[in-house]
């Protein structure tokens, strides 16, 4: 009888231990799968390789490291995807390493545009100070120098803060556009951007297939044009020109039903 009652609380013993087991075995094999990059368009002169060595010209279908370096020249675009579906593209004169299992993205210099899945396992995006972080948006974020950064929402809602202010950080909605400094102490208050026209001009959309979010993206151009319909939303007439800081006044005096203006610059 003892022998019985003592093989009870071994046998449950030992099924707890394989449950735990196959958890942490599917959540590494999962983490391991998330971290996967591969090369998926190479346009031009575009390079690869980490950080310490002499990078090569990268190819589609090539893997992408923890670690590794990627870079676009003068007319160079790319395109990497996870094996959770997540997408980004690089603009010319871009430069993006990888960090923390290939989750972290670091934006040097350049423009990328980024597409991360609903339900996906999330992404950040980092640029000097700022830090950008979704689990499902699509977007565009623009680094110039020390001059700028611009984090703009197509579809979804990114969480953008600073790395040295704690609860400094801001939820940033589809149409809404973020531009600060590198530098920045403090988040600004966010502007509107016309979404249409953003799709319609950037080339980082053009000139690649269309994104599997295509139809949110379409779904929030509708809304910002039924409010402007109803008269309950006025679009800035701010106008960035190019990939410059320099604001200007594109239309001081207001219409009844003006068109949004904005320009996402060369991307």
């Amino acid at each position: 009888m003892n022998s019985r009652r003592s093989s009870r609380p071994r046998a449950e013993s030992w099924g707890s231990g394989l449950l735990i087991c196959l958890f942490l075995t599917a959540t590494c094999l999962n983490a391991a799968q998330l971290a996967q990059i591969r090369v998926t368009q190479v346009a031009k002169d575009v390079k690869l390789g980490p950080p310490h060595a002499a990078p090569h010209p990268a190819a589609v279908g090539e893997s992408v490291r923890d670690g590794d370096v990627i870079s676009t020249g003068a007319a160079g675009r790319s395109e990497l995807t996870f094996a959770d579906q997540t997408v980004t593209r690089l603009g010319a004169k871009t430069t993006v390493s990888f960090s923390e299992g290939t989750r972290t993205m670091n934006l040097g210099e350049g423009a990328m545009l980024f597409q991360f899945p609903k339900g996906s396992g999330g992404m950040k995006i980092k640029a000097a100070a700022i830090t950008a972080t979704s689990t499902g948006a699509t977007g565009i974020i623009d680094r110039h120098a020390q001059f700028y950064i611009k984090v703009l929402v197509l579809e979804g809602t990114v969480r953008c803060y600073l790395a040295d202010q704690i609860g400094e950080s801001l939820l940033v909605q589809p149409g809404q556009i973020l531009i600060m400094k590198p530098d920045a102490t403090a988040l600004p208050a966010p502007a509107h951007f016309d979404i249409a026209r953003a799709m319609q001009t950037c080339l980082l959309v053009r000139d690649f297939q269309p994104l599997s979010s295509q139809r949110r993206i379409e779904s929030e151009e509708q809304k910002q044009l039924n409010l402007i319909a109803k008269g309950t939303y006025i679009p800035s007439n701010l106008v960035i020109l190019g990939r410059g800081t320099v604001v200007s006044l594109d239309n001081p005096t207001p219409t009844p039903h003006p068109k949004p203006q904005a320009n996402t610059g060369n991307y």
